[in-house]
């Protein structure tokens, strides 16, 4: 018999989580997730990639408040933005040729990624660099301090960067528009975070008599290599806080 290659159902349970969520996210940041008490609960295999089959949502004991959780997917940097400064205008001259370039005018901005995944903000937009048909482009710009490695951005028009590449130094030759599975609009990283969906949390009294409360939030699907789900407080509660849990299996 062949072997399944892409099975339905996971290869074994995954756990994660148990984290404690005592403070609220503030401010516009309650609904990208990039505040520093939005935190990460649940990271899919790198390689397979994960299922989420629902989070849990267990009170620490008495919360004399009620506040919402929210959910955000996100596509495998840190839910933080990084702290490091963004790195310099991209330019360049094409030179060259035997690339896949059609003639034409492209335009760059880059970031930096840190060690924990995170991205810095993107530099400001290059000139347009002009090639002719089978040219290359061999963008630089000046180096983030201990950035790990680069994400260049690069597009036909300014402010239509619609592809990136990856570059573990500060310069990057340009010889194709665009590489597969590396297209996305640049906004698409500017917080890291989908936001997925909310469920309202009870005020709770605790007691010695009568189990408190517990939420489930249902999820049920797979995520891709990587990728994280992320919850934070829409209130911070009054006293003892909620646990969180992710229920899931590897592939």
């Amino acid at each position: 018999m062949a072997v399944n290659t892409a099975p339905i159902y996971s290869r074994v349970g995954d756990i994660q989580g148990g984290v404690l969520l005592t403070a609220a996210m503030t401010g516009a940041t309650a609904y990208n997730g990039v505040d520093p008490n939005a935190i990460p609960i649940f990271t899919a295999d790198a390689t397979n990639g994960g299922y989420v089959q629902r989070i849990r949502f267990k009170p620490a004991g008495t919360n004399s408040n009620a506040t919402v959780a929210r959910i955000f997917i996100n596509e495998g940097a840190m839910n933080q933005a990084s702290s490091l400064t963004a790195p310099g205008t991209p330019t360049a001259t094409p030179t060259g040729s035997g690339s896949s370039l059609y003639g034409g005018s492209f335009y760059a901005k880059v970031q930096a990624v840190d060690q924990w995944g995170s991205l810095t903000a993107f530099s400001t937009e290059s000139a347009a660099v002009t090639v002719t048909t089978g040219q290359t482009i061999p963008w630089t710009w000046t180096a983030t301090s201990n950035a790990v490695s680069y994400r260049l951005y690069v597009g036909p028009v300014s402010g239509g960067e619609y592809a990136y590449f990856t570059s573990s130094t500060n310069s990057y030759t340009q010889t194709a528009p665009y590489i597969a599975g590396q297209i996305a609009n640049p906004l698409d990283y500017a917080t890291f975070n989908m936001f997925y969906g909310e469920i309202s949390l009870p005020s709770t009294t605790a007691s010695a008599a009568a189990g408190l409360v517990e939420v489930d939030y249902p999820m049920n699907f797979a995520l891709p290599p990587g990728y994280r789900i992320i919850v934070g407080l829409g209130t911070a509660p009054t006293s003892a806080g909620w646990y969180v849990t992710a229920i899931g299996g590897k592939y």
